[in-house]
């Protein structure tokens, strides 16, 4: 009797690791969660991918909603939260990750909008600049709640920026029409 018990709690324990592991997403080998908790709503993977700047892997990005979409224009212009956490896969300073930002929300606004969105922009990348240099494994999470942006690195919040727009122009980075990488955008959109 013992026996069979002890086989049956062993195989109930397989059977739940294995409907676990069926649930979460791997990327390149890394796993991502397929949760995300922000002010207490619970956030769902919408999708995951590597961002590669030639041939080095720059960091792991997943992209949490509060519903799975495959439509960038609707993640973008929504105020449900929304988080972005970015696992760095090889060191960096801040300043290559400031300056890649503002080639990004450059290369996703008019003229009119990167003009309007300066002073936000100018403040975010203080706020990325507070860690000068992240190492191999780093965490960034970049949150959006509303018209507010907000940013943590290695567990600590580094502060945020309350502009509507610029919460839209830095999703843009990843989903925009010229966005970082067109691999990674489709990955984030989960068709990765």
């Amino acid at each position: 009797m013992k026996l069979t018990r002890s086989f049956l709690v062993a195989a109930i324990m397989a059977l739940s690791a294995q409907t676990f592991n069926a649930r979460a997403l791997t990327v390149d080998g890394h796993t991502v969660p397929d949760t995300y908790t922000l002010n207490n709503t619970q956030l769902v993977l919408n999708g995951a991918g590597i961002r590669k700047k030639v041939v080095f892997d720059v960091y792991l990005a997943a992209l949490y909603t509060s519903t799975k979409t495959s439509q960038a224009q609707t993640i973008i212009n929504s105020t449900t939260p929304r988080a972005l956490r970015l696992v760095l896969l090889r060191d960096i300073d801040s300043t290559s990750l400031a300056d890649a930002l503002n080639e990004g929300l450059r290369d996703n606004t008019t003229d009119s909008q990167w003009q309007a969105i300066q002073p936000s922009a100018k403040q975010f990348a203080s706020l990325l600049l507070q860690q000068k240099s992240l190492k191999r494994g780093s965490i960034i999470d970049i949150l959006f709640s509303g018209s507010r942006v907000s940013v943590s690195a290695l567990g600590a919040q580094q502060g945020a920026v309350n502009d509507g727009e610029f919460a839209k122009a830095v999703l843009a980075v990843w989903l925009g029409k010229d966005p970082a990488q067109s691999t990674l955008k489709r990955a984030l959109l989960g068709a990765g």
